[in-house]
């Protein structure tokens, strides 16, 4: 079995890079040509390539942003879709691909790499591979929506903007326009968007017939997670929304894994790209 080399993406992986995250992801056809029209703008990847073709990729979101409370920001990036064709797993590349993403983040100007890993046994793989470790945690709650309640639908920078002004003075992540438009491009293509109503903002969409609200902002009480949950329920079209928020250690599940003593514990993250 011929071994791989790990180098940078290139345009012409496309085709292959495409069929491999929907043989691994599943995602729709849509979501990941999206992806890679964004890619160059959005971030960095690496591939591992076996006989003069890719068999596997990682991607690091770059132009992200830790604000802190005073206005300072420290860049950061986003490790996303490590994929490795079935025929060539347990030979290393899904670690030597972390390794590169991380690499060309850093090189971009990175100061840190931070993911969320899809399943609970990968915080210690993260961990062994690139010294990351479980920094924020998140609480889920399922909520009934009384009734329709007026909602707007937003762009990506619409919404970027709305976000940073409700953000003001805490630390939380900045993203980039690219970035926003991919998660839009995400919640979208599985029913659902970036939302707006009076006071509050979503980004949701639909899965298994209930809404899942990845980020809310702007309902910190009862009267706000009331009007968040009719306005999303009319926005997606159904009667149950699961909450996601932040929560103390202890309080909830680990969420995103990053450099130890990277994010404060109280920073508003959200936004994940799962």
């Amino acid at each position: 079995m011929a071994e791989f080399c790990i180098r940078p993406w290139e345009p012409g992986d496309v085709p292959a890079l495409s069929v491999l995250w929907a043989r691994v992801f599943g995602d729709d056809e849509a979501l990941i040509r999206g992806f890679f029209r964004l890619l160059p703008e959005l971030g960095v990847g690496a591939a591992a390539v076996r006989d003069g073709a890719p068999v596997g990729a990682a991607y690091a979101l770059t132009g992200l942003e830790l604000a802190g409370a005073g206005g300072e920001a420290v860049p950061c990036a986003y490790l996303y879709a490590v994929a490795v064709d079935e025929a060539a797993r347990h030979l290393g590349a899904g670690r030597a691909l972390c390794r590169a993403a991380g690499e060309l983040a850093a090189a971009r100007g990175a100061a840190f790499l931070c993911t969320l890993p899809a399943e609970a046994s990968l915080y210690d793989w993260y961990g062994e591979i690139l010294g990351l470790v479980p920094a924020l945690h998140r609480r889920t709650s399922l909520v009934k929506a009384g009734g329709p309640g007026p909602f707007r639908r937003l762009s990506a920078g619409d919404y970027l903007l709305r976000r940073e002004a409700l953000l003001s003075g805490r630390p939380h992540l900045r993203l980039s326009l690219p970035a926003m438009e991919l998660e839009r491009l995400l919640c979208e293509t599985y029913g659902g968007g970036l939302f707006a109503w009076d006071g509050g903002l979503a980004a949701a969409y639909r899965e298994e017939g209930r809404g899942l609200v990845r980020e809310l902002l702007g309902a910190d009480n009862e009267t706000g997670r009331r009007a968040a949950a009719d306005a999303l329920g009319a926005a997606l079209g159904v009667e149950e929304l699961l909450f996601f928020a932040p929560c103390a250690p202890g309080e909830g599940t680990p969420y995103i894994a990053a450099p130890p003593g990277a994010l404060p514990p109280d920073c508003v993250w959200n936004i994940s790209f799962d």
